[in-house]
């Protein structure tokens, strides 16, 4: 599992990987933005709209620490390219003001 790669969960959530690469391996757990579906949120500040590999909006809150039990079963969708990524960060830096 690796930074900016967006997975489909097996409750049916997708996720969007923003701790390092390695996290996992060293942890057992990772930092992910659970997404929503394209269109609910505008791209604002806090919130980024992706189109690819899914059409999607990351909103920055709505970050959470998953196990990587919770990936048994889940599929890799793909990776977000690396302007969308920078977008996220920024809204990253902007919501737990780094």
């Amino acid at each position: 599992m690796n930074r900016g790669e967006i997975w489909a969960l097996p409750d049916g959530r997708n996720v969007l990987i923003i701790s390092l690469t390695g996290f996992q391996e060293a942890y057992g757990a990772l930092l992910a933005i659970v997404l929503h579906d394209s269109g609910r949120y505008p791209d604002t500040a806090m919130s980024v709209v992706i189109g690819d590999p899914i059409p999607c909006t990351a909103v920055a809150v709505n970050i959470t620490q998953l196990q990587v039990t919770r990936f048994d079963g889940a599929k890799l969708l793909g990776s977000v390219d690396t302007p969308a990524m920078a977008r996220v960060d920024q809204a990253l830096r902007a919501v737990l003001d780094l």
